[in-house]
């Protein structure tokens, strides 16, 4: 068992299931606690019993709505009175919807960036605060997509909201340096989670066409973007801050269509 990140606390938004969740494990493995922070937790018990193997790491689990400034300070505050102090933070919420953009109302483009861009600067903003009240380092990583670069139809609404999430992530990177706060973002390709199985399920997505497109020739397993997260986590990346990386086994670079 990898424990170099014995002692850290980090909060993960998102993180009862899919590419959250698996975060939450990989980084318990590697030594580090964890708040479990999701909208829905009536599966907490099941979701810890399923990720923590060593009965001397902590699991906290908070029912939050990131779209809340106020829940995101309360998630924050709670945190740090559980733990005793703050060390990372990933922002792994998110709201998919697939629509047309001329068919969208307002109603639901504005919940995709209440929960995709405002909910993860809710979260950043209070971590922050907290870090630097604290004078104390900090890692903050958000998950992106490769929609934020690579265009799909009905997806108007998701991957505009994934841009903003970049430019936010290197807006925060170069304004909190100067407190030693990084922040970076991982943005995967398709990711094989319980979630996109069910997308595909539904006909809503062709992944056989999906994994022809990508030169590594499949979609990514949750670990494999468990793996860079923890990376950015890591004192390996200390030197690295504003930085979108894909996670997307080429997708992005292919240009053959």
């Amino acid at each position: 068992m990898n424990e170099h990140l014995s002692g850290k606390v980090a909060i993960i938004t998102g993180g009862m299931n899919g590419i959250g969740k698996v975060c939450a494990a990989t980084l318990l493995c590697a030594g580090a606690n964890v708040v479990i922070a999701d909208l829905d937790t009536t599966l907490a018990e099941t979701v810890i019993t399923e990720i923590s193997t060593d009965t001397e790491k902590q699991v906290q689990v908070v029912e939050v709505d990131v779209s809340s400034p106020d829940q995101c300070h309360r998630l924050v505050q709670q945190a740090a009175q559980h733990f005793g102090h703050l060390d990372i933070l990933i922002n792994c919420a998110g709201l998919y919807i697939q629509q047309s953009a001329l068919e969208m109302d307002a109603t639901r483009w504005q919940q995709v960036f209440d929960v995709n861009v405002h909910g993860a600067y809710y979260c950043a903003q209070a971590f922050a605060r907290y870090a630097v009240k604290q004078k104390t380092d900090g890692v903050i990583i958000n998950i992106s997509s490769i929609s934020s670069t690579q265009m799909m139809p009905e997806r108007a609404a998701y991957s505009t909201s994934k841009a903003a999430l970049n430019a936010l992530t290197q807006a925060l990177a170069f304004e909190w340096a100067r407190y030693n706060i990084r922040v970076n973002a991982v943005a995967p390709s398709h990711v094989n989670t319980p979630g996109i199985r069910q997308v595909a399920k539904q006909g809503q997505l062709d992944l056989s066409a999906i994994s022809s497109r990508i030169p590594i020739g499949r979609i990514a397993e949750p670990e494999e973007i468990a793996d860079v997260v923890l990376f950015l986590c890591s004192k390996q990346s200390r030197f690295i801050t504003g930085q979108v990386i894909f996670v997307d086994g080429g997708y992005s670079v292919n240009g053959s269509w």
